[in-house]
């Protein structure tokens, strides 16, 4: 009888914890949803990632390269309608860039010349 009662408030303050944990982690996520429903609301855009200079799509397919060459491995394909994240524009032919495929983020290096220009 004792082991029982001494296994019911172990079990109780485990699940305790796990809400704990649950709604700690919710908070993050509702955070981020706040600030979209606030910009488009507003009608004005969310704010970007420290490290993102700018957010374009390409003007044609292309490939995601894994250094800035054309010779080096592709990490990823996208096409016109994907977003891609620009952080880093001082090499003379390539962009740094991030894109976002389902549930994975790839980094690596995109031709210059296929994203349009910026103003």
């Amino acid at each position: 009888m004792l082991r029982l009662l001494y296994m019911k408030k172990h079990y109780l303050f485990a699940l305790a914890a796990l809400c704990l944990h649950a709604c700690s982690d919710a908070s993050d996520n509702g955070q981020d949803q706040e600030q979209a429903t606030i910009a488009s609301e507003t009608g004005q855009p969310a704010p970007l990632p420290a490290d993102v200079i700018y957010v374009t799509k390409p003007l044609i397919n292309g490939k995601l390269y894994s250094q800035p060459s054309f010779e080096a491995s592709s990490i990823a394909y996208f096409d016109t309608t994907q977003q891609l994240y620009i952080l880093d524009t001082t090499h003379a032919m390539f962009a740094q860039a991030r894109i976002q495929q389902d549930t994975s983020t790839y980094t690596g290096f995109v031709p210059k010349t296929i994203l349009p220009e910026q103003q």
